[in-house]
């Protein structure tokens, strides 16, 4: 009963919010980087957060913390500022970076110990903590913005660790767990109305920044928080894992950027989705593929927890210069 009153919500918000957007002229137009076809509402996050501002105060879905929450809102406001009067990406990075602190020192959230990541045992990080915490809420969450380039993906990299981590919750009976279904299923109905055929039940719309940042920062904040619990869900390392590929996107993307000479945080079609369709693949057979490239990911992040945290930390560098090797091959990028 309850997912049915999320989902129902879900879809009413996210329809009055793709209403709202073309009323009031919150559009994404095409251009030389951007080809989706005319105008479209990028009020999706708009429609997420309601979501979630009803599920907490009408269903009574308690948050991690509410502090948390109200970082998470203040995140909301002046991401759907950036959204209607488009501020610099410097500025965008520094707020991501002062809500990291916030959620560290007022948020009960924080990046207490990384686990055996050296082989020499588990590293607390002490006086670490706070930055550490504040960086990876920074560089996560502007990697979902980053990703967010063609129809589904940053939805549904956005969704695969809040499944991952639904799914581990369940099965430890966490109390926790309903937080988790009311991030994730407002973000399942917006990818019906991102992937959908524009119709009236549907109508298109794009997620925008209120939508990628406030996400990302709410999946940061949540593979923090149960990775850092007595008994964890998941390991620290395993995080990373669950976000293989916008993480490992940012920075292969920053790196080519940086050997041809452009501005690393600039837009432009230097991304790994960008460099797929600009070779023939289509963008939907380009999402299917880094959807499964995700997916199959985040399944061997969980086997490897099987192994000390070191091994699967050199596993996961190997990918990661396999997939920063790729992207480089394909030369300087256009845009």
């Amino acid at each position: 009963m309850l997912t049915l009153k999320i989902l129902i919500a879900a879809y009413i918000l996210l329809r009055i919010s793709a209403f709202l957007g073309m009323r009031v002229g919150l559009l994404d137009s095409p251009d030389t980087r951007k080809r989706h076809a005319g105008d479209v509402p990028v009020t999706g996050g708009i429609g997420i957060f309601l979501t979630l501002m009803f599920g907490t105060f009408v269903l009574g879905i308690a948050p991690y913390t509410y502090p948390m929450l109200l970082i998470a809102c203040a995140l909301f406001v002046i991401s759907v500022y950036d959204d209607v009067r488009q501020i610099s990406a410097s500025a965008r990075l520094l707020l991501q970076y002062v809500s990291g602190l916030l959620l560290a020192l007022f948020g009960g959230i924080v990046i207490l110990n990384v686990g055996n990541l050296l082989a020499l045992g588990n590293i607390p990080l002490l006086m670490l903590s706070v930055p550490l915490t504040a960086l990876a809420v920074a560089g996560l969450t502007n990697a979902y913005n980053m990703v967010d380039g063609i129809d589904g993906l940053a939805a549904s990299t956005l969704g695969l660790p809040l499944l991952v981590l639904y799914l581990l919750a369940m099965q430890a009976g966490h109390p926790m767990a309903s937080a988790l279904l009311l991030i994730l299923l407002p973000v399942m109905v917006f990818l019906l109305f991102n992937l959908g055929v524009g119709n009236v039940l549907l109508p298109k719309m794009f997620l925008g920044d209120a939508g990628s940042v406030v996400l990302g920062f709410l999946v940061t904040a949540s593979l923090i928080y149960f990775s850092q619990q007595e008994e964890p869900l998941i390991q620290p390392v395993t995080a990373l894992w669950l976000v293989t590929l916008p993480l490992m996107d940012m920075l292969a993307t920053m790196l080519r950027r940086h050997r041809y000479g452009r501005s690393l945080i600039a837009a432009d079609r230097s991304h790994l989705h960008h460099t797929l369709i600009d070779r023939g693949m289509g963008s939907r057979w380009t999402l299917l593929l880094l959807v499964v490239y995700a997916a199959v990911c985040a399944v061997l992040g969980l086997l490897l927890e099987l192994i000390p945290a070191y091994g699967s930390l050199f596993c996961y560098l190997l990918l990661f210069c396999g997939h920063c090797s790729f992207v480089l091959r394909a030369g300087a990028p256009k845009g």
